[in-house]
């Protein structure tokens, strides 16, 4: 071991006796210490957004379905208020159509009075246990189970809770309790948050012609958007960025430019069908927590590479 130290001892001192080879060899050390310290830099650095980002797109679907959970609660709250009332279901089981029709127009009024005016209370009679209504209402009434989804309807899009109203174990009608989908956007909004909803184009045309013609507009790659009821800027942007971004978009989860953050999900209906996508946001000014963990990141990581690059040059001088 200490014949090698003298070697090496020995050699040190001959290269710095031939200087233009001591210099050239110093300074492709140097260089190349330089060079993967950058290569390091940038590696790390972009691991750590990766990361940031990746939780960021996380705690976004973790909210989505934190929100559509708490709905389904509230909804089932609402029902069970509904089905306690004895005069409502006993006028169900009489066939009383008229008095159940006063009942849920009433519901309904009070919606509109109150912060839950965004709801809209639904009564279907059974007489018989047949395919008479569309496939979520007749699949609850075959299972006589309660059904909470999204779903594609006449007039819009809407977040639903089907509940069948079951006496002696036979249905004799089914509630349902709907709310339009874009009614979350008001919530993100609160939050500093960006909330859209893109309709693919093969849904269409479960809309009616009135509730479609003039108002959706393709964003892009097959997928519309109800112009009029969210952020203009936000999907202009997605136009903008163009198919491939959009592609890369859906295959990573999420993305970031120069004005926003996105993350995005596919979402399905009440019956597992794929309907579109949900896309929340920030802008950047506006998410200035995150560009600062990054920030501080690609700062740590600076030092540290730096601080490579000047013990490389210390220890061959």
């Amino acid at each position: 071991m200490f014949s090698f130290f003298k070697f090496l001892q020995s050699s040190l001192k001959t290269l710095k006796q031939k200087k233009g080879l001591w210099f050239t060899i110093l300074g492709i050390l140097s260089i190349t210490g330089i060079f993967l310290s950058i290569y390091l830099l940038s590696h790390m650095t972009q691991n750590a957004s990766k990361e940031v980002y990746e939780s960021i797109s996380s705690g976004y679907n973790k909210s989505f379905k934190n929100r559509l959970n708490d709905k389904n609660r509230e909804f089932n709250r609402i029902i069970s208020s509904i089905l306690s009332n004895k005069t409502l279901v006993e006028n169900v089981a009489a066939n009383d159509l008229i008095n159940v029709g006063e009942s849920i127009l009433s519901y309904n009024d009070n919606f509109s009075k109150t912060l839950l005016n965004t709801l809209k209370l639904s009564f279907y009679p059974v007489i018989n246990q047949v395919n008479q209504y569309r496939n979520s209402i007749n699949n609850s009434i075959a299972s006589k189970n309660k059904t909470f989804g999204i779903e594609v309807l006449l007039d819009g899009v809407f977040i639903i809770y089907i509940q069948p109203i079951v006496v002696e174990d036979r249905i004799i009608g089914v509630l349902e309790l709907k709310e339009e989908l874009r009614t979350l956007k008001s919530e993100y909004t609160r939050e500093n948050s960006i909330f859209l909803f893109m309709l693919e184009s093969k849904m269409l045309n479960k809309l009616s012609i009135k509730s479609r013609t003039g108002k959706y507009r393709e964003v892009i790659d097959e997928i519309y958007v109800e112009e009029q009821k969210y952020d203009g800027q936000f999907f202009a942007k997605i136009i903008e960025n163009g198919k491939e971004s959009y592609k890369e978009l859906l295959d990573v989860g999420y993305s970031v430019d120069d004005q926003y953050f996105r993350s995005i999900r596919k979402v399905s209906d009440i019956d597992g069908n794929v309907i579109g996508v949900i896309v929340l946001g920030q802008t950047v000014a506006d998410s200035g927590a995150f560009v600062n963990i990054v920030d501080r990141m690609t700062k740590t990581v600076t030092t540290v590479a730096l601080g490579l690059v000047i013990s490389i040059l210390l220890f061959m001088f």
